[in-house]
C-alpha cells in the first residue's frame, strides 16, 4: 500500500501553518536528492530499517524512529530491510511553521525514537482524510492539523531527551514488544505490572513519562493501528476484524476507530483503497 497526497493549497497559502503534503509507502523506494527537498519534512518509520546519508554522515533509521530533514540539504535514504520499509512522511511549510522549526532547534538533521506512534498515525490521518476529502473547508482543517503534528514531533523530541524517560523507555522495551506480539489476546493492568514488577501507579507513570497515554489505551492504539492496516490489505469483513484485534464489542470497536482515525471503519477501507 502507498499514498502521496499533494492537495491544492491555494486557500491556506497565506496561513502561517499548512501541509504541503502527506504519504505512506510499505517499502519506502531509494530517494536521492542531489540538491535537497524546497521544504523542510518529517519522516517516521513505523516497521522495518533504513539508512540515511547527509551532512557528510551516514544515519541509521531503526524500526520505529522519527527522521527530521530541514529544507534544502542534499540526502539520499534507502531501505535496509528487504521486506518492508514502512515510512510515512509529512511536509509542513508556512512562515510560522519555519520559525516555530527554528525555536524548536529543528535547523538539522535529527533521528530520535517514536515515543507515541498512535498519536503521529492519528494525526498523519487527520490529514490524510481531509486531503482526500478536499474541499475548501477540510483543507483548512489540515492546516490546524499541522500545527497540531509539529508540537507531537517536538513532544516526542522532548521524551527522548530525558534522562527519566530514558530509563523508563528502558524498561518498557519489552513489555512493548509483548504487547505488539498478544495484541489479539486478553491483556489486563494487572498483567503488565507483573512483568514489571510494580505498582499500577508506578506503571501509569512510566506510561505517561514514555507514551504520554495510559497503558489500557496504549493497547487499544496498536488494536486500532492493526485493524488499519486489515481493513486496506484484507478482506477480512469488519466484524472480524474487530475480534482479529482484540475487541469484542463491535459497536466499541467502530467507536474507538473513529475517534483514532476520524473515520468509521467502512470509509477508511474505502479511502485506503481509493489512494
Amino acid at each position: 500500500m502507498w499514498f502521496i497526497c499533494y492537495p491544492d493549497i491555494t486557500p491556506v497559502e497565506h496561513l502561517p501553518f499548512y501541509t504541503i503534503s502527506v504519504g505512506m509507502h510499505l517499502w519506502q523506494y531509494p530517494t536521492p536528492r542531489e540538491n535537497g527537498y524546497p521544504y523542510p519534512q518529517f519522516l517516521y518509520s513505523n516497521k522495518g530499517k533504513g539508512k540515511l546519508i547527509t551532512e557528510g554522515k551516514t544515519w541509521s533509521i531503526p524500526e520505529h524512529s522519527i527522521v527530521f530533514l530541514p529544507a534544502n540539504v542534499p540526502h539520499y535514504y534507502e531501505a535496509v530491510t528487504k521486506d518492508i520499509w514502512d515510512v510515512r512522511w509529512f511536509v509542513p511549510f508556512g512562515n510560522g511553521t519555519l520559525a516555530l522549526l527554528k525555536e524548536f532547534g529543528f535547523d538539522r538533521c535529527r533521528i530520535f525514537p517514536i515515543t507515541n506512534l498512535g498519536a503521529l498515525d492519528e494525526i498523519h490521518n487527520k490529514i490524510h482524510m481531509a486531503f482526500q476529502i478536499n474541499t475548501k473547508e477540510s483543507i483548512f482543517f489540515s492546516a490546524s492539523y499541522t500545527y497540531e503534528f509539529i508540537f507531537e514531533f517536538y513532544r516526542q523530541y522532548k521524551k527522548h531527551s530525558s534522562p527519566k524517560s530514558a530509563q523508563y523507555r528502558r524498561r518498557l522495551t519489552p513489555l512493548i514488544e509483548y504487547i505488539e506480539h498478544h495484541f489479539a489476546s486478553e491483556i489486563t493492568q494487572s498483567m503488565l505490572c507483573e512483568q514489571l514488577h510494580v505498582s499500577p501507579q508506578h506503571l501509569c507513570r512510566m506510561f505517561r513519562e514514555c507514551l504520554n497515554t495510559r497503558p489500557m489505551a496504549f493497547i487499544t492504539q496498536v488494536r486500532l493501528r492493526h485493524a488499519c492496516e486489515l481493513l486496506a490489505h484484507s478482506s477480512l469483513t469488519v466484524s472480524e476484524i474487530c475480534e482479529h484485534v482484540g475487541f469484542h464489542n463491535l459497536n466499541y470497536f467502530c467507536k474507538e476507530f473513529k475517534r483514532y482515525t476520524g473515520s468509521t471503519p467502512t470509509s477508511y477501507r474505502n479511502t485506503t483503497r481509493e489512494s
